[in-house]
């Protein structure tokens, strides 16, 4: 009988997302005095640059606040740069409150997918397999133990090959993706002669099938 003490359950704590050169922060202020608060808050303009109300990581992985100035933000955790914000405010309000969230959080899925194209990720959260969930997973013809992923980062274009089948995916590098990241299903070449193949032969097969069933009617008559 199966005993779920017998079962081994391993949890394995996810890698905290820091904030790199390039990403778009959303950041809202607030406090008792709101009005005051506002002022610290990127004005949201239609068509316009801000649309979204949000900060872009310069290349120097900084942002600039008002008042406030300069920040260094690449590096930080979401909870680092809520933290410093924080401190730095209560110069000027009364118990602010920082909200901090990630924006424009894109990768591409290229290849043998259903769907493939560049994703807007709503979260800085997410894995290789949720990533190909989005492009419709893999097709028939794609490679599982070998899919590319393209990652840039300041100085050079990373490479990696992925085993989507082993059972230590979750401990590679990549599977946990990051913001531009590409993804690459190459083909499987055996894989689509032999579906090649079985559609060639498959009127044949379905003709000795039928006369095989029309002589066997027959023998029972």
């Amino acid at each position: 009988m199966y005993n779920i003490k017998d079962s081994v359950f391993e949890t394995k704590k996810l890698p905290v997302r820091v904030i790199e050169k390039g990403d778009q922060l959303s950041i809202f202020v607030s406090s008792v005095n709101t009005e005051l608060a506002n002022t610290f808050n990127m004005p949201v303009t239609l068509g316009g640059t801000n649309s979204s109300g949000s900060y872009w990581v310069d290349d120097d992985g900084q942002i600039t606040m008002t008042k406030i100035g300069l920040i260094s933000v690449a590096g930080l955790s979401y909870k680092s740069l809520k933290d410093t914000l924080e401190s730095k405010l209560k110069y000027y309000l009364k118990d602010p409150i920082v909200n901090v969230k990630f924006e424009s959080f894109r990768i591409s899925i290229l290849g043998e997918v259903r769907t493939p194209g560049t994703f807007v990720i709503p979260q800085s959260d997410i894995n290789i397999f949720q990533a190909l969930g989005l492009a419709g997973d893999i097709n028939l013809n794609g490679k599982r133990k070998s899919v590319l992923l393209y990652r840039q980062t300041d100085t050079e274009t990373q490479t990696f090959r992925i085993n989507l089948t082993t059972d230590s995916i979750m401990s590679h590098p990549a599977f946990h993706l990051k913001n531009r990241d590409v993804i690459y299903i190459e083909p499987d070449r055996v894989k689509m002669n032999t579906n090649s193949l079985l559609l060639q032969l498959w009127p044949t097969i379905f003709g000795a099938v039928t006369l095989f069933l029309l002589v066997l009617s027959s023998i029972n008559r």
